[in-house]
């Protein structure tokens, strides 16, 4: 299961994601994120991976492509912070 939640403000959209980054998900992310940066202009666009449990290997590449699309990571805990790491580094 997983639970994504957006807040946005004059300088940056963030995605808030929640529970299990795997299979299915992995779609339901793509197009959340599709739907949520199709209208903007110049503000950050963020995810945050903090209430993450999981990420499965074709949930870490595609959270490679958004961040290669401009996307940033906030990560606060060692497992994101490792797996941001992991993410950015490739």
């Amino acid at each position: 299961m997983l639970r994504i939640t957006t807040a946005e403000d004059s300088q940056r959209l963030t995605l808030r994601l929640e529970g299990r980054l795997e299979g299915p998900w992995v779609q339901v992310l793509t197009q959340c994120w599709h739907d949520a940066t199709a209208e903007l202009a110049c503000r950050r666009r963020c995810i945050d991976l903090n209430g993450v449990t999981f990420i499965d290997g074709q949930a870490k590449a595609r959270l490679a492509e958004m961040h290669g699309q401009g996307a940033e990571f906030i990560a606060d805990d060692p497992m994101t912070k490792a797996i941001v790491t992991e993410i950015v580094g490739q």
